[in-house]
């Protein structure tokens, strides 16, 4: 399967996941979806904004927002209080998933969701979406997302200069260290980190 096959299938599981947990999370508040939609669960919405992806961020747009100090932007990790502090996503704070409904949301903020691997983070984008909060998004893969796409990115051997750039400092401003290898078959077959180390840099 080539990489953009590979994408439109990560896509459809997507949607099919995303749109089953809405289906269940609505299913309580009425007796039938057939006969009326969940009151504050607008399913053309969230269908529409899963289609567009305008559900989900990148890790290294997440990155790039922090490290540009973004307006308005809160990040919420949404695991236990013990998985968040081993491993926090810098300027990050902690709301369980069980706690989301009763968090306050101000209009104008961005609000980046993030779990270990991404499904609790899809899970409370559409949680959030349920409860009326639309300036939501998530990171689908979640922490390990932000290793791969952030503090060791792969660069590949022939990048750009000014992209090499790019993804370096952003990787070296949280205490990355970038690697340099070639891929086969979606494998890093062999990868060098470069750069200064892995102390986090406060933000």
């Amino acid at each position: 399967m080539d990489r953009k096959a590979g994408g439109r299938t990560m896509k459809l599981v997507r949607q099919l996941g995303i749109s089953a947990l809405a289906l269940g999370l609505g299913a309580p508040f009425a007796g039938s979806l057939f006969r009326t939609q969940p009151r504050g669960l607008d399913l053309d919405s969230i269908a529409r904004a899963i289609d567009e992806g305008s559900d989900h961020v990148s890790a290294r747009q997440l990155a790039e927002w922090i490290r540009d100090r973004r307006p308005g932007l809160r990040v919420i990790d949404v695991r236990s209080p013990a998985e968040f502090r081993d491993d926090p996503i810098p300027t990050a704070e902690n709301v369980p998933i069980d706690q989301l409904a009763k968090s306050h949301f101000a209009p104008g903020q961005t609000i980046v969701l993030y779990s270990q691997e991404g499904a609790h983070a899809g899970q409370a984008w559409v949680m959030l979406r349920s409860l009326g909060v639309t300036q939501a998004v998530f990171v689908p893969g979640g922490l390990a997302d932000w290793r791969d796409e952030v503090l060791y990115p792969l660069l590949p051997p022939n990048a750009s200069p000014a992209e090499r750039s790019r993804i370096e400092a952003l990787s070296h401003y949280f205490g990355g260290s970038p690697r340099i290898g070639a891929e086969q078959g979606g494998n890093v077959a062999s990868a060098t980190r470069i750069g200064h180390g892995s102390r986090r840099r406060g933000c």
